[in-house]
């Protein structure tokens, strides 16, 4: 067991930056060099691209519409010269009816909407209104043109870029390959899902949590059944996961308790980079790496992760530090996340010496004012499950700002998949 070290920790975003340079340097193969991510690319199938990484720009193979096409239910004439005309007489063998999505025939340009069209007892039809040319016709490639850029290299992929990628003419994209979450949960006391439990007894929810999480964050989850508080043990299945995984991330014994092994484990087994970071809660993390000799490989460090074991501090933690690397390993950009302005419900007092994340439920604002919604912190401890529960985003404090206000501004960054 080591000692928690003594003096100031670092940020989280100087203990990230600190992690990723150590780990390189023992070999990991992640990044070559702090600017550059190798990216591992593979096809799937458009059904299977949704949340996947673009690989590298996705361009139309043929442009939409492939021809021209109606836009409107109705009939297909030519524009004549009275376009603008109050009324129109047309023989029978002048016009073509149509079905919006249907191609309009060939010497013809124009669509009059079903709705102004009346027809007479010859076969003819009279329209009333302008008709103008390529009225109700929608261009070939009006939507885009055949090699153009749909979706540019690292976006993870919705709904839409799915169909449009589809409606181009592609059957599989590229995508970054799926990088591997391994998770080891730890902990004489900790049981699977389903157990009958015994006095002392905790269910493993954090697995699931984080599991969870890194599917979406695009990863794929391997878990571990739950490893006794043994150093042995914990050793052991660290090696294991390493032989598969892009990260490792061992689930408590994280802290100096009499039980907490990690940090001796991840250091015989690679090294420690960080023991301990300025943030609540979550303080206790290590950030390390550990080797493994992996078939055609050779000799390589994988990052590891002992992350706390309570439910908040194991969420806070996943987020600073698994979710940029999950991205940086997909070619998604370490992109600043998604932040909200909301007012304030209460008075607060954080710690400076921290970044503190406090989870927040969000409610429209009563009055009007600059902000949409009123974000209310919860006060509860890092081992209450029920705080995520009822959480719709967390409040970053900054270190170095304690004190706020009822009514005050603040940014929250919403729960990914939350009701925010």
């Amino acid at each position: 067991m080591l000692s928690m070290p003594p003096g100031p920790k670092p940020s989280p975003a100087a203990a990230y930056s600190q992690w990723l340079d150590a780990c390189a340097a023992a070999g990991w193969r992640g990044r070559a060099a702090p600017e550059e991510v190798p990216i591992a690319a593979e096809e799937v199938p458009v059904r299977d691209g949704l949340g996947r990484v673009t690989a590298a720009p996705v361009r139309a193979r043929w442009p939409a519409p492939r021809a021209a096409c109606a836009a409107m239910d109705g009939i297909a004439i030519k524009a004549g010269p009275a376009a603008a005309a109050g009324v129109r007489q047309l023989a029978a063998a002048s016009f073509t009816w149509v079905d919006t999505g249907d191609l309009v025939p060939e010497g013809l340009d124009t669509v009059v909407e079903r709705e102004r069209v009346e027809l007479r007892a010859d076969g003819g039809a009279q329209i009333t209104g302008p008709a103008p040319r390529g009225l109700n016709v929608r261009a070939a490639g009006e939507d885009f043109g055949a090699g153009e850029l749909l979706i540019p290299a690292g976006r993870r992929l919705r709904p839409a870029d799915l169909a449009a990628a589809a409606a181009a003419g592609h059957v599989t994209l590229p995508v970054a390959r799926q990088p591997v979450a391994a998770i080891i949960p730890t902990g004489d006391e900790i049981r699977p899902v389903g157990s009958v439990l015994g006095p002392g007894d905790i269910t493993d929810s954090n697995s699931l949590l984080l599991a969870s999480r890194a599917g979406q964050a695009g990863a794929r989850a391997l878990v571990s059944d739950v490893q006794p508080d043994d150093p042995d043990a914990i050793a052991g299945e660290i090696r294991r996961a390493a032989l598969a995984a892009d990260i490792v991330l061992v689930i408590a014994g994280s802290s100096a308790g009499r039980g907490d092994h990690t940090a001796a484990v991840v250091a015989a087994a690679g090294g420690l980079a960080v023991r301990g970071v300025a943030v609540r809660p979550g303080h206790p993390v290590l950030l390390g790496y550990t080797r493994t000799d992996r078939a055609g490989q050779g000799v390589t460090a994988v990052p590891v992760i002992g992350i706390p074991g309570y439910p908040l501090a194991a969420a806070v933690i996943f987020e600073l530090f698994a979710v940029p690397l999950l991205a940086a390993l997909q070619g998604g950009p370490p992109a600043d996340p998604v932040r909200q302005r909301a007012q304030l419900a209460c008075d607060w007092t954080s710690s400076p010496d921290v970044e503190d994340w406090v989870p927040v439920s969000l409610a429209p604002a009563a009055r009007p004012s600059g902000c949409l919604v009123v974000a209310e912190p919860s006060r509860r401890g890092a081992g209450s499950v029920s705080r995520l529960l009822r959480a719709d985003a967390w409040w970053p404090i900054p270190i170095g700002q304690g004190k706020f206000a009822r009514g005050e501004p603040i940014d929250v960054q919403p729960v990914p998949g939350g009701p925010a």
